[in-house]
């Protein structure tokens, strides 16, 4: 491909603010195509672009290299236009045309003016979080709890899991070992749902505003938050806005009183009266009778679930909502979401549940990150499938980084399973070697290092139910290599700023040898990551500190299937 093929639009992610007077510039241009870069660029009142700024190449995806850098303004109003050196050809420019060739004629895109409402601000904490995943049901059972209903009879905690058994952890279960997680270092707790319910997933949420008894009490849920936060913790709620349970007052009444209901038109139904077999009205998933979709364009709708969500974060003090089956919710409402809950508690995090390209919702105007299920597909791709070479494995995650503004990146929960996954050291056949080295780039790559509870320990479980066992509580299990690594890793993450703040820059003629290495740096702080991905040894400098490596002894070099974390 030649320059012409040329890739840059004037919004994000290619073109964005950082703050209120600078902006972050991208282009993609074919590989190999060009020897520099330039942006020329000015108020965009000016009668002339007088500032200049070379370009950087940060990344290369499979097509593309990409080139970037930071402009800033006091006038806060940008025109810009890009000079391009091509290898093979002459000089051209980019601007609001397309392709051109004469600097001083060519139209510039506009950046009409940062404005402080607009600007995308992630939660200052968010730099720093680890998360921890926990399914309520299966992760402690208290020691001291009295309030569990009689009716629903509690499985062996080392059952296989069936999708109706309950196995009875509590909230107060989870406060019982918060001293754990400090230990392991997270500090962001997930709790999927935990309102009223009848099934052990609570998806199908019948009551917001009730704690599932079987989980304890609203008091059991202030008590958890006060005592994270007393240690250091956040914790945020799944919000299961899309759809409720068919015992939901709303839908029970559409069904009572047929299309007279004041209810009937939150839901989707298609008819006159509510039909279960077959299904005639929209559900989650395909025809799931028991989880019927909810209709956002009704206002009652809308504020009903506005004030669930700002309810929790005043009454419980949460720190924030995980997002249920959040694309197929109407934007409208997650931007009035955003406004409702960031005037709770500005600092707390909004996180969507988007299994595919999430750009339309990480503007700023909605969500700060989503479930990073893009990130976890490359790992699997890679280190599970075996699908691609460590080249292709670079270029996809430099495509994975830029292909979002940074707050939203940096907001992002990196995950490599879920409570909708299988297990991801069951999908390594249970290789720990491999595991380590998923475990390295997990705990080292931009954004919020999200851990399922009891993959820390190499929990095993193939896909739903199988995934969601009990946390298994053994003391020797709480040693194993996976924790010890997990743990190190944390730490190592709260020693460098580079590992949570820093830039990312990938070397691709090592990857083309097999080895993926990338360089963090952050104000002067630069940490080494690299993963020997060949069947070779491979040296380290002389002068280098090894923080970390996956490999004993710690020598002077990296062995094939081995990583190390480095600093010269």
């Amino acid at each position: 491909m030649s320059i012409i093929h040329a890739l840059h639009y004037p919004w994000a992610p290619d073109a964005y603010a950082l703050d209120e007077n600078t902006i972050r510039l991208s282009i993609f241009l074919p590989r190999s195509s060009a020897k520099g870069v330039w942006v020329h660029y000015g108020d965009r009142y000016a009668p002339t672009r007088e500032l200049s700024s070379r370009m950087e190449l940060v990344g290369k995806t499979s097509l593309y290299d990409v080139y970037s850098t930071d402009i800033s303004l006091q006038s806060r109003r940008f025109q810009y236009l890009f000079e391009i050196i091509g290898v093979t050809q002459a000089t051209l420019t980019m601007g609001a045309d397309g392709i051109g060739c004469n600097l001083a004629k060519d139209r510039p895109f506009q950046y009409a003016q940062i404005l402080k409402r607009d600007l995308f601000k992630e939660p200052e904490w968010v730099s720093s979080a680890i998360c921890y995943e926990i399914f309520p049901d299966r992760f402690h059972r208290s020691k001291s709890s009295t309030s569990r209903p009689s009716k629903r009879a509690l499985v062996d905690w080392s059952s296989e899991p069936t999708s109706s058994d309950f196995f009875g952890g509590t909230l107060s279960g989870i406060r019982e070992k918060i001293p754990y997680l400090e230990d392991l270092g997270v500090n962001l707790l997930y709790l999927t749902p935990i309102f009223k319910a009848r099934t052990n997933h609570r998806y199908d949420i019948e009551d917001y505003y009730t704690i599932d008894p079987l989980l304890g009490t609203k008091v059991d849920l202030v008590d958890l938050v006060s005592h994270a936060h007393e240690h250091g913790m956040r914790i945020i709620l799944d919000a299961v806005f899309n759809h409720t349970s068919d015992h939901f007052f709303a839908f029970e009444e559409a069904v009572r009183e047929g299309p007279g209901s004041e209810f009937w038109d939150w839901y989707f139904i298609f008819g006159d009266r509510v039909s279960t077999n077959p299904v005639n009205y929209e559900t989650f998933g395909n025809g799931i009778a028991s989880m019927p979709k909810l209709n956002f364009s009704h206002p009652k709708v809308e504020s009903y679930f506005l004030e669930v969500a700002r309810y929790w974060i005043t009454e419980a003090k949460i720190d924030g909502w995980r997002l249920d089956v959040a694309n197929e919710v109407d934007h409208t409402f997650w931007r009035r979401f955003r406004d409702v809950v960031k005037t709770a508690q500005n600092q707390a995090l909004i996180i969507g549940e988007v299994w595919h390209d999430p750009t339309p919702w990480l503007y700023g105007d909605q969500f700060d990150g989503v479930m990073n299920y893009r990130f976890r597909t490359i790992i699997e791709d890679f280190f599970v499938e075996r699908r691609i070479a460590v080249s292709e494995l670079a270029c996809r995650m430099d495509d994975l980084q830029f292909s979002l503004p940074q707050s939203a990146s940096m907001s992002n929960f990196n995950l490599v399973g879920s409570h909708d996954t299988e297990r991801i050291f069951t999908l390594l056949a249970e290789d720990i070697e491999q595991y380590l080295l998923v475990l390295v780039v997990l705990l080292t790559w931009q954004g919020i290092p999200m851990i399922y509870y009891g993959d820390e320990i190499s929990m095993v479980g193939g896909a739903d139910p199988s995934c969601r066992r009990g946390m298994d509580w053994q003391a020797d299990l709480i040693q194993s290599e996976s924790y010890r690594a997990v743990e190190k890793l944390i730490k190592l993450r709260g020693q460098h700023q580079a590992l949570t703040k820093g830039t990312i820059r990938i070397d691709h003629d090592l990857a083309s040898q097999h080895i993926l290495q990338y360089t963090r740096s952050y104000n002067g702080d630069t940490v080494i990551v690299t993963l020997n991905l060949s069947d070779e040894p491979i040296s380290l400098p002389n002068d280098r500190k090894v923080w970390f490596t996956t490999q004993t002894p710690n020598g002077k070099e990296i062995k094939p299937r081995q990583a190390a974390i480095w600093t010269k």
